[in-house]
């Protein structure tokens, strides 16, 4: 079932996963730029995470050719291992049932979900693949250690260390909600295998662990320094040590740090409708587990009845809030599995593994806990871990402890959540049966809004891309550079050009992060023959217009005018009201 849903999911929305000019771009320059030679952070400005994901996806290129298609084939087979993994694993901890409506939740709402206007919050275009590579190889080694714990075999640490070598050159996120389910797990093994087998297998974990960091030394070696060659190693990291973007309004609202005391509420109320309704019916069932209705000789007919009104609830409830119950579901699901491992003779390990890494990974999500945007990624493991709690395990208890019928009980829950997968994955469907225009050709080729979906900001986006596209194929001269501000690598991807600064995007976060003077004397010094200047909204980071500011882009704006003079313009005039448009701008003859 859940592979019919995997390929139907893909096949509904086949190509409409990315952001024709946000971000995703990005992720299919740098793999080209970096196949043709070039170098991760010297040559190509980043900070997004580690050099893994972007030199893996060159590598992709470099052997099955520079291609959307490409991208599309190896995240579709990463995505299903994961899920193949995940389903595989819980299946043996709880059962077949509970497996598939995990692997159900991860397809419909997480691996093809799209519930904002922007694209790339999905396992097959994401807005970076850090965050998707990073996740998918936490679980991987997650699986290994629950392996090493049971079996004390030293190849499983071996191989978990491997991936989690991998994970550190992602995300520091994703990496530090890893480490600490590695330090659970070497607590597990040192209780069941002795403190001296713990000991002598830690060599083990680390030295497969420092194997790709090595890697990347020694190959950033070949063009930097030693010093040089470990920073980029770790280049990830800066950011974080540095401190320097925790407090632009972009990460207080990525963190519900803006509103803390509104989204602490959320979180508590949304969390005490869960336990009410799980209190009274479970008090229900329990109460009518014997009940016989005249006339109705069918059990499944009367526990239909029962549960209609929490069927009604769950199809008017916006299922895209689901993300607030989820700290304190996480959290209990992390205790219940706990106080069973202690309890248990053989118990399963790798679901406390996997909650200790959801319930840290979430933490990353701060009071504003959330299935869409950055939640795509961030909170699924804790989704997974509520379904483990509220289908599996509170069902045993609630039998156990108060007569509470589990079949009846598990048999609600699935309703529901199933319910909640199909208005969630009919949310999805209703955003990409906007998107019917297509952008590039071939393996490239994307779909992204059409002028008709009026409701969508800035619907003309596409169209206005393709005259650009177009004229850029007519009328630039072979070999001729251009540069887009402040983002928009997608359309020098598309077209085959390279831009021949560094600067990639200029979002408020890079010019935090690399330095606007930085930026600005690199763009100066690689002076591109053409600069396509189109729309970007940042309000998202309580500032103005890029260029509007002396701390953002003025002064590359004041050389851009200087140094530049218009040719062209698609739609609207970029930067100005908020419409979209493209305005390419010729560098003037130096002897002018």
């Amino acid at each position: 079932m859940v592979a019919v849903a995997f390929v139907l999911a893909a096949a509904l929305t086949w190509r409409k996963w990315p952001d024709v000019l946000v971000d995703f771009g990005t992720q299919l320059y740098m793999p080209w730029r970096i196949s043709l030679g070039a170098v991760l952070y010297r040559n190509l400005f980043y900070f997004s995470g580690g050099p893994f994901s972007q030199y893996f996806n060159a590598l992709l290129f470099k052997i099955f050719g520079v291609s959307f298609s490409t991208l599309i084939a190896a995240n579709l087979i990463l995505a299903a291992a994961m899920i193949f993994v995940v389903y595989r694993r819980f299946c043996a901890a709880a059962n077949a049932a509970t497996a598939t409506l995990m692997g159900l939740g991860i397809v419909l709402i997480f691996a093809f979900g799209q519930y904002v206007q922007i694209g790339n919050y999905n396992y097959i275009a994401p807005y970076t693949h850090e965050a998707t590579h990073g996740l998918i190889f936490s679980i991987f080694a997650i699986a290994l250690l629950s392996d090493w714990i049971a079996g004390g075999k030293i190849r499983a640490a071996l191989a978990a260390g491997f991936f989690a070598g991998i994970v550190f050159l992602t995300k520091p996120d994703i990496c530090t909600a890893l480490a600490v389910a590695v330090l659970g797990a070497f607590i597990l093994y040192g209780f069941k295998w002795g403190r001296k087998k713990l000991v002598s297998s830690l060599p083990a974990f680390v030295c497969a662990g420092a194997i790709p960091s090595l890697f990347f030394f020694f190959f950033f070696l070949h063009t930097e320094n030693a010093r040089e060659s470990f920073r980029s190693v770790v280049f990830d990291w800066l950011p974080i040590v540095q401190g320097k973007i925790t407090n632009n309004a972009f990460y207080l609202w990525c963190t519900g740090l803006d509103a803390p005391l509104a989204h602490l509420r959320e979180i508590i109320l949304y969390f005490l409708a869960v336990a009410l309704a799980v209190a009274v019916y479970a008090f229900v069932l329990r109460w009518t587990r014997n009940w016989k209705l005249k006339g109705i000789n069918s059990p499944l007919v009367i526990l239909l009845l029962l549960i209609l009104p929490l069927l009604i609830w769950a199809g008017r409830f916006d299922w895209v809030q689901c993300g607030w119950p989820l700290p304190p579901l996480c959290l209990c699901a992390c205790g219940f599995i706990a106080w069973k491992y202690k309890t248990a003779e053989q118990p399963p390990v790798f679901p406390l593994l996997w909650s200790i890494f959801a319930l840290v990974l979430l933490a990353k999500l701060g009071l504003f806990p959330r299935i869409f945007h950055y939640g795509f990624a961030l909170a699924m493991p804790a989704f997974v871990s509520s379904i483990y709690l509220l289908y599996w395990l509170l069902p045993d208890w609630l039998e156990k402890k108060f007569q509470v019928p589990r079949r009846s009980f598990r048999f609600a829950i699935a309703l529901v959540l199933l319910i909640g997968f199909a208005n969630l994955f009919d949310q999805s469907l209703l955003l990409y049966a906007k998107k019917t225009l297509p952008v590039g050709s071939g393996g490239d080729k994307i779909f992204t809004y059409n002028s008709d979906a009026r409701d969508i900001k800035n619907p003309d986006t596409g169209r206005d891309i393709n005259a650009a596209l177009a004229w850029t194929e007519k009328n630039l001269p072979p070999g001729a550079t251009f540069a887009v501000v402040p983002e928009g690598e997608m359309l020098n991807y598309l077209t085959r050009r390279a831009n021949p600064t560094p600067c990639l995007f200029w979002d408020l976060n890079s010019v935090t992060v690399i330095g606007q003077s930085t930026m600005t004397a690199a763009f100066e010094q690689g002076a591109p023959d053409y600069v396509f200047i189109v729309e970007r909204d940042s309000s998202e980071f309580q500032i103005g217009y890029f260029g509007s500011s002396p701390d953002f882009g003025q002064p590359l704006m004041q050389w851009v005018r200087k140094n530049y003079r218009p040719e062209i313009l698609f739609g609207s005039e970029p930067l100005k009201n908020g419409q979209f448009g493209i305005k390419i701008l010729k560098r003037i003859p130096a002897s002018h």
